[in-house]
């Protein structure tokens, strides 16, 4: 896989009321680039199709805004929450979440590509029919989020937690979720999703049963 970081300028324009500033270029359907922002707090903010470029937002708070069909390429978040926003139909290329609460977070029928997640909560959210390539998820809670019918290519996931997930027609070939969590998820029968992926023996012993198999206790 291939990860490459957010290319961002050292000389950025800090923004201070983010949501009024990107109105100008969302009526003139321009991109905003160059930026940095800080400590925002914006509720049910409409940000349809908004394209951000080579910025940085540390500290924001999102709550409950849309983002459908907007593009962030080489967009770095840090330390944001973006519980319950909805990323539908969105582009991601060159992004990082770090440290970022995202519960709920809706990024269905989204392109991610060359994203790393990062120390972040992705509880109960919803990545169903995304298009993922290099996509690195590092200590990641992705507990009872669902990524069914989703394209996968060079994934990589470490140190996080997969409990109750539904990968229903994701294939998982070639998934190493050895140094992870991988319990109970939610697939077809028989589980086609599973075929190729890369799990320990532990894990093993817990997904058998997807396969009809009884274990006998001796």
């Amino acid at each position: 896989m291939s990860i490459i970081n957010p290319q961002i300028s050292n000389k950025l324009v800090n923004i201070h009321g983010f949501s009024s500033y990107a109105q100008d270029f969302l009526s003139e359907d321009a991109p905003i680039c160059d930026i940095e922002s800080y400590e925002e707090l914006i509720e049910s903010g409409n940000f349809y199709s908004i394209e951000v470029k080579k910025s940085f937002f540390k500290n924001c708070l999102f709550r409950n805004c849309s983002f459908e069909n907007a593009s962030f390429i080489d967009v770095l978040f840090e330390c944001c929450d973006l519980s319950n926003c909805k990323f539908t139909g969105t582009y991601f290329e060159r992004c990082r979440f770090v440290s970022c609460k995202c519960m709920g977070i809706d990024m269905s029928s989204s392109i991610v590509k060359q994203v790393s997640f990062e120390l972040s909560n992705f509880q109960y959210s919803n990545f169903n029919k995304a298009r993922m390539t290099d996509v690195l998820f590092d200590s990641i809670d992705f507990a009872e989020a669902t990524m069914s019918e989703a394209k996968l290519s060079k994934f990589k996931a470490v140190k996080s937690k997969f409990l109750k997930n539904n990968f229903f027609k994701t294939m998982l070939t070639a998934v190493d979720f050895t140094d992870n969590e991988f319990v109970a998820p939610t697939v077809s029968n028989p589980p086609i999703e599973l075929k190729g992926a890369i799990i320990n023996t532990f894990q093993a012993s817990d997904l058998i049963a997807l396969w009809g198999v009884v274990v006998k206790q001796l």
